[in-house]
């Protein structure tokens, strides 16, 4: 696991609400790498993405 999907996991721990634009602004990264790390992080069967997949952009 790199550090961008640790640190995405630590925060969702805190609070499954956020949404991947919060997680960015947390991490410091964009919208797209927090993105791609969902997918990672969801092939990987470390998360499961449960309703839209919408942010309400």
């Amino acid at each position: 696991m790199n550090k961008t999907e640790k640190k995405v996991i630590e925060l969702l721990i805190e609070d499954q609400s956020f949404t991947s634009i919060e997680l960015s602004v947390k991490i410091g990264v964009t919208k797209r790498t927090v993105e791609s790390t969902f997918k990672s992080l969801q092939e990987k069967k470390m998360i499961e993405r449960i309703g839209s997949q919408c942010d309400g952009n």
